[in-house]
């Protein structure tokens, strides 16, 4: 088996160059944090594998926190959730989380769309897109779709980025930080949802109260789980998706233009957005829950595979001329896809309202900024972190005559 190094020069700077010359040698590549799957048929079936369940508090009890709140905590969360638990709660809130009520969110998309680009604009030859636009962006209409008030954001952001600090390696010196801010989330989230069964509002935390399914209701528990992870899953991975596609188009300004002209390309562009540079590159990790054979390797239980989704999206036995980045690229029915969203039982539920989100601010970007000209190189994130994308991306404002 071929080794891939995660955390060497190469891949930090180049990952999807260093992740194609891995895939041509084999499906899988040894890594120091497990076996990484780097080819689409294999990725999907792991994703779709039921014999493999994803980390839960493994990192947390690694570090000495298998138990208490950061670890109940971890455990609640749907995404860690298996079985008839992760079934039953995945119901209830599809029931809530419709895309019907994404569609019909769209036109105020729009509107904060425009009304942040023209700020971004107004009297300066640059700014920062992902700090002027994309993250205000993406915080904006989740707090609004969920049903946060304007005023509660900055304390949510606050909360939303200590908890986020459960998720790495340095658990022992945040815990004191993580710990307060999910005896702070909590609260709030509670004190939230009782005003909403009394006077509810067209939000999605107003449905999740009240979504019923036979009888069946979410608990307390429940739902501040399902409430932190849209808050964390929905702003970070739509944030950095509009980075990389800002980055991606500016270095393709023939499919800017063809966007631009032709917006009825927005939906195969935002796929093919998602496929050729997606916010999450390595996947979140699964876990073998036995000891069993797959796919011509003898798995022990406990042990670790990564499912590549950033390789699998430029797999050539998939996608022809996989590097090659075509607004234009159509994916049949029938056919296999991107694997961005993951798949199986933890398919993203909020996949709809992030290709929603993309899609109306694509056209408005593209139509009102003649050309996309990156003003430096920006800050990045790195590509093994749970999202990848730039921090800082100073564009010029380039602006399309009225």
């Amino acid at each position: 088996m071929p080794t891939l190094n995660l955390y060497g020069p190469e891949f930090q700077a180049d990952p999807h160059g260093t992740l194609r010359l891995a895939r041509e040698q084999n499906w899988c590549a040894s890594t120091p944090i497990g076996i990484a799957v780097l080819r689409h048929q294999e990725v999907q079936a792991l994703l779709n594998h039921r014999q493999f369940r994803t980390p839960g508090a493994d990192l947390l009890a690694m570090q000495g926190f298998g138990q208490g709140a950061m670890a109940d905590a971890m455990r609640s969360f749907l995404l860690n959730t298996e079985g008839a638990d992760h079934d039953r709660v995945r119901r209830l809130v599809t029931h809530a989380f419709t895309t019907r009520s994404v569609d019909a969110f769209r036109p105020r998309m729009r509107a904060i769309a425009h009304e942040l680009l023209e700020a971004a604009q107004a009297g300066r030859a640059e700014f920062d897109f992902m700090v002027d636009f994309a993250d205000r962006y993406a915080w904006q209409i989740l707090c609004e779709f969920v049903g946060i008030p304007a005023g509660a954001l900055m304390q949510i952001q606050s909360w939303n980025a200590d908890i986020g600090l459960m998720f790495g390696l340095s658990v022992a010196e945040h815990a004191p930080r993580i710990e307060a801010a999910l005896t702070g989330l909590y609260a709030f989230i509670d004190e939230l949802a009782a005003e909403l069964r009394q006077s509810p509002g067209e939000n999605l935390l107003s449905a999740l109260v009240s979504v019923e399914n036979a009888g069946d209701l979410l608990t307390k528990d429940e739902l501040r789980a399902m409430a932190i992870t849209l808050m964390s899953a929905g702003s970070s991975t739509v944030t950095n998706q509009l980075g990389n596609a800002i980055v991606t188009l500016s270095q393709h300004p023939d499919q800017w233009r063809l966007l631009a002209a032709e917006r009825d390309l927005v939906t195969q562009a935002v796929e093919e957005l998602i496929r050729f540079s997606p916010s999450v590159i390595l996947g979140v990790p699964r876990i073998a829950s036995d000891d069993l054979s797959w796919n011509r390797l003898e798995v022990q239980r406990g042990a670790c595979f990564l499912p590549v989704v950033g390789s699998a999206n430029r797999d050539a036995a998939v996608f022809e001329q996989a590097d090659r980045f075509d607004i234009t690229r159509k994916v049949e029915r029938g056919q296999p896809g991107h694997l961005a969203f993951g798949g199986g039982i933890h398919y993203c539920l909020g996949a709809a309202l992030a290709r929603a989100e993309l899609q109306e601010a694509l056209p408005i970007l593209a139509e009102r900024l003649t050309t996309l000209e990156l003003a430096g190189p920006g800050e990045w994130l790195p590509p093994t972190e749970a999202v990848y994308g730039p921090i800082k991306l100073p564009l010029r404002a380039v602006a399309s005559p009225d």
